[in-house]
């Protein structure tokens, strides 16, 4: 039977589980069958994933589509099942920033949800997985080696493009999606230029950061429309674009 949400001024129309990371995966593929099963007992209650930081669907991006889709309110859901304080102050100040780069007219009421470990829904998920047995670890999976994996690829670039929480809150969503594009369209591949999506850099004012080896040049708000100059003057003309170069510590 379908459960119908009170529409007080409180009740969410649109909810969000969050995700730190997609660490290699896309959380949305993984969540998919539980909010599927969740959304027909919540029929009128818009159901997205998103990650703090990683290549998939950012917090700042799912609140942007609720936003344009109307939403009256946004309860974002940690799908984490153990407490992670660091992880908790980060989801709020990406959140914090979106609120203050909206405009109050534009923008839902957006709320965060309890944890999901601060309940007996947890004991109750982790008694189930007990009386279920699990299933039989075997030995035919893929090696952790392969003939494949023997060589570094000959890339005359490397390109870091950070994806941690606050660049993918201001411009590394758009920022990397473009770099693939260009490079792409210049014919330039992994063969010429290896980009590799990481978590925090660090100097996270500067965000976006991109940062390019063996060239040891970063670059501190490279958003999507500088891209195209960066790529042709710098990895196929071989001058780092210097005004956008980000500041540096002096070494000891």
């Amino acid at each position: 039977m379908s459960r119908q949400i009170d529409r007080t001024a409180a009740a969410p129309d649109w909810v969000v589980v969050t995700a730190p990371t997609d660490r290699g995966g896309d959380p949305a593929a993984e969540l998919t069958a539980a909010l599927a099963a969740l959304a027909k007992r919540l029929p009128d209650v818009e159901l997205r994933v998103a990650v703090l930081g990683g290549a998939s669907h950012t917090i700042t991006e799912a609140l942007d589509d609720a936003a344009d889709a109307g939403a009256r309110c946004v309860l974002l859901v940690s799908g984490q099942t153990l407490t992670d304080r660091k992880m908790g102050a980060w989801f709020r100040r990406v959140v914090g920033h979106w609120l203050r780069e909206r405009p109050a007219g534009a923008r839902p009421q957006v709320r965060f949800g309890g944890s999901l470990c601060d309940s007996d829904g947890y004991a109750v998920m982790l008694e189930q997985a007990i009386v279920d047995g699990g299933v039989p670890a075997g030995e035919t999976t893929a090696p952790l080696t392969s003939p494949l994996w023997e060589q570094v690829p000959g890339f005359s670039r490397h390109v870091l493009v950070c994806r941690g929480p606050r660049c993918s809150a201001r411009g590394a969503a758009e920022t990397q999606p473009e770099l693939a594009r260009v490079l792409e369209d210049r014919g330039l591949g992994d063969d010429d230029v290896l980009v590799t999506v990481t978590g925090c850099l660090f100097p996270c004012s500067q965000a976006p950061v991109v940062a390019v080896y063996p060239d040891d040049v970063w670059y501190d708000g490279l958003s999507a429309d500088r891209v195209p100059r960066m790529v042709d003057e710098h990895l196929i003309g071989g001058r780092a674009v210097s005004e956008w170069t980000g500041r540096r510590a002096p070494r000891h």
